[in-house]
């Protein structure tokens, strides 16, 4: 591929450390193999998000560049005296401490020393006050009122961690050689730091950089921020660089999507000057879809949502229309959790595994508990048992055949489900959003419910996923700003012209269809509430009429649209 006039600046950048703003799909791993071509006789490291880029990186970098996860070099640098304790770290191993029917102190206890091991201090009281910036003020007022214990249940676990009597989490190695210095010793036999997904890095990961002292490229998006809730904080607004650079120009979708993205910035965050360029060489389109369709063999089709309920419905109906679809990452874990809160449900607790769902008495109790703890995750899994309770326990195991079957299986055929946050990084041919992204975005113009900048950023990364085809939930038309949604009205009416045009052209051909095109033409001005219309999506009911518009549902709680009187017409 021929360098662009942006890939070539950033190649040739002088500065000490050189900040690179990377659009999504603008090349920012080709712009890194430049800059890593460029120093030949340097020795760097690359440092990547997680072990799939690194394999991939290690595969296609020179040889001079060594390819690493934050843990891995860790690990290397001291983490192995660990390598045969290593396990999982969950509220539940905070129990022993406060009791059984505690599970709340557990969660915040928990959360405190997680938070700990990612933070750059080097005693638990020193996190204390940052890490109450975290919590409700419900959970504040709890974790202040039990400091004492949860100080004494943390140095207690991670003193057993640190013996090997307990199995440590991955973050506990990585704070060790961060504390002792061996994380900061290995990054200083490197003469250059290629720094990936930059918006997204641990506060320790932050801290190593600033002590640093030879060359660094950090490469990011900070509109493609989805971990905060993780304490991962964005190094592209913390660290001060010589050089910044931008990275515009996509290639990975064309025009149309690229204007898409655009506008939802520019309107989300109110930031005027934001664009990202598309392919000129890509055909891509933006459409509104009320159903998944299948995939064809000679493309990848993904269908993402924002949330693990959402994604279990998207299972859900591909099976009910005997679509084929496998999963993007394991979902076995999470299945088999879901299935313990179904046995807590159906009052089988001898079947429970997960500890912590067996401490509960009842369903009730754990959903109180997962309101509390603000655990979306359980919350979610508990929604996923109420609304599927009939299939259950049959269509876990059924799942869970899928998502073991396909786990390596990335050329598999049918269509891919995933969470947004999964599918990061990921690109497919044509993408479904799922309508629970609207619903987060519909409250942006309500300063007191108004969802942060993490969700629009989910947002913007499922947006970004598609390379030809971008399909929208019809509840996009519903959110953001009157720019935004003049802008979907108008790019609707183009498509329909277009659709009109080629059953125009095809009737030349062939016989007339039974039905009549939607056009003005057909327009009634005096439609009422109950009247069958036609819309781009199929027929529906009007529900109510208001001024130019009326709101038609289609026959489910996905498709109620809101549209103009003169786009529709009676049945």
């Amino acid at each position: 591929m021929t360098p662009t006039a942006e890939q070539h600046a950033i190649r040739a950048a002088s500065g000490r450390i050189a900040r690179i703003n990377a659009r999504a799909g603008t090349g920012k791993t080709t712009t890194l193999k430049l800059v890593a071509n460029a120093y030949p006789q340097e020795r760097i490291l690359y440092l990547v998000f997680n072990r799939h880029a690194r394999e991939e990186a290690k595969r296609s970098f020179p040889k001079h560049v060594d390819a690493q996860t934050v843990h891995s070099l860790a690990f290397r640098a001291e983490g192995s005296r660990w390598r045969d304790t290593l396990g999982h770290f969950s509220p539940a191993d905070m129990l022993f401490a406060f009791g059984a029917k505690e599970q709340l102190l557990a969660t915040v206890s928990h959360d405190f020393l997680v938070y700990f091991l990612n933070s750059p201090h080097d005693v638990l009281e020193k996190a204390i006050l940052s890490f109450k910036m975290y919590l409700s003020e419900q959970t504040k007022d709890l974790f202040l009122h039990e400091q004492g214990r949860i100080l004494d249940a943390c140095r207690a676990v991670a003193t057993a961690w640190n013996n090997g009597q307990k199995q440590c989490p991955h973050d506990f190695y990585l704070k060790m050689s961060h504390k002792s210095g061996a994380f900061q010793a290995a990054l200083n036999r490197y003469d250059m730091l290629l720094v990936d997904e930059a918006q997204d890095l641990s506060p320790i990961m932050l801290d190593a950089l600033k002590q640093y002292r030879k060359r660094i490229f950090l490469v990011g998006d900070s509109h493609q921020q989805i971990y905060s809730f993780r304490y991962a904080i964005d190094a592209m607004r913390k660290i001060v660089s010589d050089d910044t650079f931008e990275l515009s120009q996509s290639f990975r979708f064309g025009c149309r999507i690229a204007e898409l993205v655009s506008l939802f910035i520019q309107e989300a965050k109110r930031e005027p000057q934001f664009r990202i360029d598309g392919n000129e060489r890509v055909a891509s389109s933006v459409s509104f879809a009320q159903q998944i369709q299948p995939a064809s063999t000679s493309e990848t089709v993904a269908a993402l949502s924002r949330t693990n309920v959402a994604l279990f419905e998207n299972a859900m109906e591909l099976r009910s229309r005997k679509i084929p679809f496998r999963f993007e990452r394991d979902l076995y874990p999470l299945l088999l959790r879901t299935l313990d809160v179904y046995w807590l449900a159906d009052a089988r607790t001898q079947n429970i595994r997960d500890p912590l769902i067996r401490s509960f008495k009842n369903l009730d109790e754990l959903e109180r508990y997962a309101e509390e703890t603000d655990n979306f995750q359980m919350q979610g899994m508990i929604e996923i048992v109420e609304k599927y309770a009939p299939d259950f326990p049959g269509v876990v195991f059924e799942f869970g055949e899928i998502t073991k079957k396909e786990r390596n299986a990335a050329d598999a055929p049918g269509v891919i489900l995933s969470t947004i946050h999964s599918a990061k990084g990921q690109e497919y041919d044509r993408v479904y959003l799922h309508a629970d992204m609207a619903e987060n975005l519909a409250r942006l113009g309500d300063k007191e419910h108004a969802p942060d900048d993490d969700e629009i950023n989910v947002a913007y990364v499922g947006l970004t996923r598609a390379k030809r085809q971008l399909c929208l939930p019809p509840e996009f038309t519903d959110i953001l700003t009157p720019r935004w949604t003049q802008y979907l009205a108008a790019h609707h009416e183009e498509n329909l012209s277009k659709q009109a045009e080629t059953r125009q052209h095809s009737s030349r051909r062939k016989p007339a269809p039974t039905q009549p095109p939607l056009a003005a033409s057909n327009t009634d001005a005096n439609l009422r509430p109950g009247d069958r219309v036609v819309t781009m999506l199929g027929v529906g009911t009007i529900l109510e009429v208001s001024g130019d518009y009326c709101l038609v549902d289609l026959g489910t709680h996905r498709t109620k649209l809101r549209k103009r009187i003169e786009n529709l017409r009676r049945t």
